[in-house]
């Protein structure tokens, strides 16, 4: 290379370089991730305090890593380069059989907010059968993909902590009040079961009970749920749902979930399902105890959007009231929750005249304070594992 081959490659590698970082600072930043469907992390403020804290250093470089031009194209680039060369996973996702793009979730389980988590939890619980008696109150903690889908996952692929989290959680829970969701979904994966006698499908016929979690999302899918809620209503003796029809109708055969929105790459589609009672019910639902009033468990609007599990309920919310006035049971039901419960949910109306649903992420007042001020007869907590053993918002249980 001659002298003047040496400075046009140099002047091109700094115009590259000083290119990107003046348009990463010049470019509007983005508040949210459409694929990812995440907030972004915005251009942070220096001050002495955080400079000196080291936290300026860290948001900075989240910052840099959210905001960075052409993000999305880079990361395509990563994944598809790391799928060529054969490798088993990236990012802690898994390239599972049959396209299932898994999450490890990696350290989740051994953090110090797991560990307090399991503590916070065992209080609370505590505190509330002391309140309303061991038999009005439940815990599901249901497990993630990587716990249950094991003969999808590569080989050697290390995923135990997830189970041992599990059984410490277990251990520390009165046993009238934990519900073994692992076990159920577990022995459901494992035999390969046909439908329940009770669910058909709109067309009369078998629907798909082989899949439990969507392929490139962290949801269980609506099948799931309705095993899970079935085991439920079984330990509490509440009802026979087995005498209930419920009748399961596909409103999507193009869901593309969080994990392959993170991963920058197209996975193979998921169907989304509902599951309604053959003998419908009036009801109504209320919004953060607002005047945002609405008819309807589902939104279908967000068919149409890259979110479209926020087909349920519509995404989340802190406080979501279902209203069900001619039920008549004498039961009103509390669900302390994370999004694993919207296509839950659905199942319990119609058995209580109330169901009410509470995040902790977006619920700010005290809850404490609505429990003691609305009449609930039971109380059931349902969280997924790794979103139970990494939230921080749970410290609000206790205040």
């Amino acid at each position: 290379m001659n002298k003047h081959q040496s400075v046009y490659v140099n002047t091109i590698f700094l115009l590259l370089i000083f290119g990107f970082a003046a348009a990463n600072v010049i470019r509007p930043q983005k508040e949210r991730s459409e694929t990812e469907n995440r907030s972004l992390q915005k251009r942070p403020a220096l001050t002495w305090d955080s400079l000196f804290a080291g936290e300026f250093a860290d948001d900075y470089e989240n910052y840099l890593s959210d905001q960075f031009i052409l993000r999305d194209s880079w990361i395509t680039l990563k994944t598809a380069a790391e799928k060529a060369s054969l490798k088993q996973e990236t990012d802690d996702v898994c390239f599972g059989k049959d396209g299932f793009l898994i999450e490890k979730h990696t350290g989740v389980f051994t953090s110090d907010t797991a560990v307090q988590n399991i503590l916070r939890l065992q209080t609370f619980i505590g505190n509330i059968c002391g309140q309303y008696g061991a038999e009005h109150v439940s815990c599901m903690i249901i497990p993630n993909a990587v716990d249950i889908l094991r003969d999808k996952l590569p080989p050697y692929a290390d995923v135990y902590d997830e189970e041992l989290y599990l059984e410490k959680l277990r251990s520390v829970i009165p046993e009238d009040v934990w519900v073994d969701v692992s076990s159920v979904l577990r022995t459901w994966q494992d035999t390969g079961s046909q439908a329940p006698e009770n669910v058909r499908a709109a067309d009369g016929s078998s629907p798909d009970f082989t899949q439990l979690y969507y392929r490139t999302d962290h949801h269980w899918k609506t099948a799931a749920a309705y095993l899970a809620f079935q085991e439920w209503m079984k330990q509490k003796q509440t009802a026979d749902v087995s005498k209930d029809e419920f009748i399961v109708t596909t409103v999507t055969d193009s869901f593309e979930g969080t994990i392959s929105s993170r991963l920058g790459i197209t996975g193979k589609a998921d169907s989304i399902e509902r599951f309604d009672r053959a003998v419908p019910f009036d009801y109504y639902l209320v919004y953060n105890q607002s005047e945002d009033i609405r008819n309807s468990f589902y939104r279908d609007s967000f068919l149409d959007t890259k979110d479209k599990y926020a087909y349920f309920y519509g995404g989340n919310f802190g406080l979501i009231e279902t209203k069900m006035p001619d039920a008549q049971t004498g039961r009103r039901l509390l669900i302390i929750k994370d999004s694993y419960a919207h296509c839950f949910a659905p199942f319990t109306c119609g058995y209580y005249d109330e169901v009410d649903m509470v995040d902790p992420r977006y619920y700010n007042a005290s809850i404490s304070e609505l429990m003691e001020n609305k009449e609930y007869t039971d109380v059931l907590f349902l969280f997924n594992a790794a979103g139970f053993a990494e939230e921080t918002a749970l410290a609000r249980l206790l205040v």
